[in-house]
């Protein structure tokens, strides 16, 4: 065996001494990261006990996305309509009515259509159409002619707005439509539990308004190419809106606000169902009866038709509004 000098010896041995003392160095600073450096104390919990955890906050957004309370429809009782009026039981009323007549209430005027003929003997539902701004019925039927479109089935009635204007706030044409039913049912046999209040246009407006402040004697409105200003303290009933995505005068904004006012109005909870492919309809679900809440979309666009005739309720949902009219229970 071979042996190191001396001095070889005591340097292997001075190694071997500061090599050992780094690893007790090593192994002791080791040790201390399972150890508080200040008191020696175990680490901190990650969690606390069950009964001690504070939930944390939700963070804005998701506060944002919390759905808020169904709404809630204000207190409405039905009227009691009656099915016929005081002219059905009276054979001196008139067996006839022509395309046109004119009739007074309160000093005001309104003109009845009645295509197929008239029976007098037979109770018919009644649909009123209000005309657009600045015009008169007489001057809108004789374009709108929506009484070719109820299938003989109605007698159409144009009402004339005082100077071209109805008042879709006040209560002044809510008096002119008390006086007109009364006077149109002391002459014809009507039903004046089977109303329709249609507008178009301006006549939109006062349409909404009509079935806020007289729902029941209305038995269901159609706004078309229009708006509604906000309401409250309303009745209930079906409501049609409908509306071209292509107007340039009452933009499609405008029947979708008036949607959206009696979708909160008829407290409808559910969502938006297709509800008439053809026409591009869809209602809301779950609403408090007799609301009920359609909008359809006419998305019809001719690049030959002056600008102006966008602004129209075409001919296919003029007849579909009759139909949708009909089949409400």
């Amino acid at each position: 065996m071979r042996l190191l000098p001396p001095s070889r010896g005591a340097e292997v041995a001075a190694m071997r001494v500061i090599f050992l003392v780094c690893v007790a160095l090593l192994t002791a600073l080791g040790c201390s990261t399972s150890r508080d450096e200040d008191t020696g104390a175990p680490p901190p919990l990650t969690s606390r006990p069950a009964e001690e955890v504070t939930p944390a906050p939700l963070p804005s957004d998701a506060a944002a996305t919390v759905e808020p309370p169904p709404p809630v429809p204000p207190p409405w009782t039905p009227p009691i309509v009656p099915t016929t009026s005081p002219a059905c039981a009276d054979a001196s009323s008139p067996p006839t009515i022509a395309d046109g007549t004119t009739l007074d209430a309160g000093g005001r005027t309104f003109h009845l259509w009645k295509r197929g003929g008239y029976d007098r003997t037979k109770t018919w539902p009644v649909v009123l159409v209000f005309h657009g701004i600045q015009t008169t019925g007489r001057d809108f039927q004789s374009w709108f002619r929506m009484e070719d479109y109820v299938d003989d089935e109605a007698i159409v009635v144009y009402p004339d707005a005082e100077n071209g204007y109805w008042d879709p706030q006040g209560d002044k044409d809510l008096v002119f439509f008390d006086t007109m039913m009364k006077k149109l049912g002391e002459r014809y046999c009507i039903d004046p539990s089977k109303v329709l209040g249609f507008g178009f246009s301006w006549g939109a407006y006062f349409a909404h308004h009509l079935g806020c402040k007289r729902a029941g004697w209305v038995k269901a409105i159609s706004g078309g190419a229009g708006g509604a200003y906000g309401a409250s303290s309303c009745g209930r009933l079906p409501v049609l809106v409908t509306h071209r995505t292509a107007d340039p005068d009452e933009r499609v904004a405008n029947g979708r606000q008036a949607t959206a006012m009696w979708t909160k109005l008829a407290g409808c909870t559910g969502g938006e169902v297709i509800s008439n492919v053809e026409m591009n309809c869809l209602s809301r679900g779950d609403c408090v009866a007799p609301g009920a809440v359609t909008f359809c979309e006419d998305t019809f666009f001719d690049a030959t038709w002056p600008a102006t005739w966008n602004h129209t309720v075409r001919e296919s949902y003029r007849a579909f509004t009759w139909r949708w009219f009909a089949a409400l229970p």
